[in-house]
């Protein structure tokens, strides 16, 4: 944490081995020390690596919703042979 708010940091712990240089990029402009230069919400919430991964919760969703739909027909069609 003493690091960080010096703002001399790294990703070299093993743990970020799994993120990508875009999710690296992201957290290192979030922690710039300098408030002027720190994007604003708006402006994080810009950054492609949350643009990316929005795209892939939007994508998701509408694949369960596709999901839920046909086994919710599937389901019918078997009630109604039923009768």
């Amino acid at each position: 944490m003493k690091r960080v708010k010096e703002g001399k940091f790294s990703f070299t712990d093993p743990v970020w081995n799994k993120v990508s240089d875009q999710g690296k990029d992201f957290i290192a402009q979030l922690l710039t020390k300098d408030q002027n230069k720190r994007p604003s919400a708006d402006q994080a919430l810009q950054h492609p690596w949350i643009q990316q991964a929005n795209q892939i919760a939007k994508e998701n969703v509408s694949s369960d919703a596709a999901m839920n739909a046909l086994m919710n027909l599937q389901n019918f069609n078997a009630k109604s042979k039923l009768k």
